[in-house]
């Protein structure tokens, strides 16, 4: 899937070494991108990397 990778709360919270209810508040907030499938959220790997990529300019 490459670059449409999704990811989970769990599997981003371990990334970004925090918790999931840290990951979910970051979501609620849309400092995060997500998308809500059935009652998850799962968050585009190109998402994540934006986040990250703002975070350090």
């Amino acid at each position: 899937m490459g670059m449409n990778r999704l990811l989970s709360v769990k599997e981003v919270a371990a990334l970004l070494q925090t918790s999931r209810v840290q990951v979910r508040r970051m979501i609620q907030s849309g400092e995060l991108a997500a998308l809500k499938v059935g009652r998850e959220y799962r968050i585009p790997l190109a998402a994540l990397e934006a986040f990250v990529q703002a975070a350090l300019e």
